[in-house]
């Protein structure tokens, strides 16, 4: 609507879900963090009625982007160096468990997929970070989907929410895409060495790399105002 900018989005408007049209403009700070978030006021902005506002609200609530208070509505989460590394510390713990089980089921034909995939992200030509995003879902997804512990698997999708939607703002520069690129390789051998322990120091290192992108990028950010 006129007065109110919007983050691009990867696909038409009206395909894309309420809460991730919000989720694109808290990102890019078109619904700057701190701020109130009155439901009249998103039904306006986004032209609809109040229902899916309210829906979008519980759902970037608990993706992290919102916090509810009974008392004080709905606001902005900040979205600085505490929050993300709340987020990666968490992660750092929940996918070296997720990969040990893996490791010792894992089928050739899994580690080939994980191979096609890998090879896919590597031929990727220029910053296609959606693209990228999409793929390294599918690369993990591999190796996590079939967990047992469907809690550790939901509770990483909902920060993965988070980090590609800041990856979206942040995109990783050419020397992060190549530290990924050697820390998938490094995945994928130590799954085919059947290494649980390897493979769990190169995913937690995975996501300490990536924690530290997303603060540097935070940084930059903040000095420059």
């Amino acid at each position: 609507m006129p007065g109110h900018p919007q983050a691009e989005d990867t696909e038409p408007a009206e395909a894309t879900p309420l809460h991730v049209r919000m989720r694109g403009d808290i990102v890019s700070g078109a619904l700057p963090a701190g701020s109130r978030l009155k439901t009249q006021d998103l039904a306006r902005r986004y032209d609809v009625s109040i229902n899916p506002v309210r829906e979008a609200l519980h759902q970037l609530s608990g993706e992290g982007f919102v916090i509810l208070s009974r008392n004080r509505g709905a606001r902005v989460r900040m979205l600085d160096e505490a929050f993300v590394r709340n987020i990666f510390d968490i992660r750092a713990l929940i996918e070296p468990y997720l990969i040990r089980l893996f490791v010792g089921h894992a089928s050739r034909e899994e580690i080939a997929r994980m191979v096609a995939i890998q090879e896919e992200i590597e031929a990727l030509d220029g910053p296609d970070q959606v693209r990228l995003d999409v793929l390294d879902d599918a690369f993990h997804q591999v190796a996590y989907g079939n967990h047992f512990n469907s809690e550790a698997l939901a509770i990483r999708e909902r920060h993965g929410q988070v980090v590609h939607a800041l990856a979206l703002r942040y995109p990783a520069s050419p020397a992060r895409r190549r530290a990924q690129n050697e820390e998938h390789r490094r995945i994928i051998a130590a799954i085919a060495a059947a290494d649980e322990n390897a493979a769990a120091a190169v995913v937690e290192e995975h996501a300490r790399g990536a924690e530290r992108h997303l603060l540097e990028q935070l940084r930059r950010d903040r000095a420059n105002g």
